[in-house]
């Protein structure tokens, strides 16, 4: 299967489907925040600020799935040296950076205002800083790193980065409950009104999509880039 066909396909069939797309992610978006603002009621204890965590769960998941994406292309460029696969792995280390700092973001706003604290030297919130972290000093790399060693450095920096995620999902089984910050409202089924479940499902299927089609048009414009640094190469050599 070639992998740049895909992305790079600028027939009308596939300019279709990319239009298509692009209207369905703005629906479940805009479906997601209808439930958030519009349908789902107050939570009990904490009020209107439990809105946010429809946005914080579902930008995490996108984190988690940029992130396999990028552990999918830095497997992919370790192995065949592939240009596709920097570009990709380059693409799925902004895409997460963006969602994982709104994850950061949004979680300590919430826990500002629940409990009165954005940040505690706990497991998950440590483990998802160093995620956090990691991705920043791969974007540095590739802005200021060694064009030569670059690709290969940032291939290896974001496996580091998805070998993270798992501490980061299981690093709350770490510490007991009432030693943490980070609530386990799932696990402990705190979701109790069929609206929140609801509003939880349709928030990560929302963001996982618009995850997916800022994805894809990262790559593209990553060929795009690409072929333009090909011509004026070629340009210059005639």
């Amino acid at each position: 299967m070639d992998l740049k066909k895909i992305f790079w396909n600028n027939t009308a069939l596939s300019r279709s489907f990319e239009n298509i797309s692009l209207l369905v992610v703005f629906f479940l978006v805009a479906y997601a925040n209808y439930m958030v603002f519009l349908a789902v009621p107050n939570e009990r204890i904490m009020g209107p600020v439990q809105r946010i965590f429809y946005f914080h769960v579902g930008c995490a998941v996108a984190t988690y799935m940029a992130v396999a994406f990028l552990f999918f292309a830095s497997l992919g460029y370790l192995t065949t040296r592939s240009a596709l696969m920097d570009i990709l792995g380059e693409s799925a280390t902004e895409i997460a950076l963006v969602f994982c700092s709104i994850v950061m973001a949004t979680g300590m706003i919430w826990g500002k205002a629940a409990w009165n604290t954005a940040f505690r030297w706990e497991p998950r919130l440590v483990s998802f800083l160093i995620l956090l972290v990691i991705l920043v000093a791969i974007v540095v790399l590739r802005r200021f790193g060694n064009p030569q060693k670059t690709p290969l450095n940032s291939a290896v920096m974001g496996i580091l980065a998805a070998i993270n995620v798992p501490i980061v999902v299981f690093s709350v089984k770490l510490l007991p409950a009432s030693s943490q910050l980070h609530p386990q409202v799932v696990q402990n089924r705190g979701l109790r009104d069929p609206l929140f479940v609801k509003a939880m499902i349709i928030g990560i299927i929302a963001m996982c999509c618009f995850q997916l089609i800022l994805l894809w048009i990262r790559v593209r414009l990553g060929l795009a880039e690409s072929q333009l640094d090909e011509l004026e190469t070629e340009k210059l050599v005639n």
